[in-house]
């Protein structure tokens, strides 16, 4: 009995650290919700257009990665400041953040980890998934820049969750060989532009509102779209999982009807409370599923035992 007792309350403890665990996780972000406002015409792809001075920015703030090793021993904080756009067929984020050095790949010359960023949206404007490059049965659309290298309209988390028949029909190949993989030649709509200057880099990312591969989001006006941020600093040798990321952050595009006719600021904050997203990854509720099972036969068999 005394041992059926001991794993009992060592099993409890498991359970007790397992819920501490993942609720780190489960509160991904606190999200504050941004409208983008519309406008006429073509959005400016230079970085250093004046139209982007006259737009007011949000600034998100990004933390160092804590799940790929070598692990910073000292929590970092960074900040990117975001500004965004819409004309009804495309949206842009400008986006602004410091760097003492600029770290750019290039062809055939040394090995250098470039600077780089990144947008996160879900593929699905349902339930949020995992924030870390998504679930098997979530994943997520990512558009990549990197210093020298452009943009890619990329996917996480879909590929180990796919028949090799639903792969060639997505038109990824039909074995993956990572996490996260590009997507099909027809799906690389995203336009990217960058500059550097002054310690500080500026890139335009550009994509269409509307959704032209099924693990793409479709961007409607009114319905809030969440989106996730990362930079890499090459010089810190910040290459893959190594970056610095942000939480969730909810956008809504306006409707062409609501836009005014002189519009200076793009991206503004709603008052009141931040929302808090919760996303508990489906490994985690089956652990938890089968611990609960366990500890419930325990408590069986210490009855029984008390009872005879």
């Amino acid at each position: 009995m005394r041992r059926a007792a001991s794993l009992l309350a060592a099993l409890l403890a498991v359970l007790v650290g397992l819920a501490v665990s993942i609720s780190a996780v489960v509160v991904t972000a606190q999200v504050p919700e941004v409208a983008v406002k519309y406008v006429e015409g073509a959005i400016p792809l230079d970085p250093n257009s004046p139209v982007w001075a006259d737009v007011q920015g949000v600034e998100v703030q990004l933390a160092s990665q804590v799940l790929v090793y070598p692990i910073s021993p000292t929590a970092e904080s960074r900040t990117l400041l975001v500004k965004a756009l819409h004309n009804g067929t495309h949206v842009a984020f400008h986006l602004e953040w410091s760097d003492g050095t600029q770290d750019v790949a290039t062809p055939g010359g040394l090995d250098v980890f470039p600077d780089a960023v990144a947008i996160q949206f879900p593929t699905r404007l349902g339930q949020l998934p995992y924030i870390c490059m998504g679930m098997v049965d979530n994943p997520v659309n990512i558009i990549y820049w990197k210093a020298g290298a452009g943009a890619e309209n990329l996917v996480a988390g879909a590929g180990y969750g796919l028949s090799p028949e639903q792969r060639d029909a997505l038109g990824l190949a039909r074995s993956p060989v990572s996490p996260v993989e590009l997507l099909p030649p027809n799906a690389q709509v995203v336009a990217a532009r960058a500059a550097y200057a002054e310690g500080t880099w500026r890139v335009v990312l550009v994509r269409p509102t509307a959704s032209v591969h099924p693990l793409m989001a479709q961007l409607a006006p009114g319905q809030p779209v969440s989106t996730a941020f990362a930079v890499w600093d090459g010089s810190r040798g910040e290459r893959g999982g190594l970056k610095a990321t942000s939480g969730w952050i909810s956008f809504v595009l306006e409707a062409a009807a609501e836009a005014v006719t002189e519009v200076r600021t793009v991206t503004e904050t709603v008052p009141g409370p931040a929302k808090v997203v919760e996303v508990t990854p489906t490994w985690a509720w089956a652990a938890i599923g089968v611990l609960i099972a366990v500890i419930a036969l325990l408590l069986g068999l210490l009855l029984r035992h008390r009872q005879t």
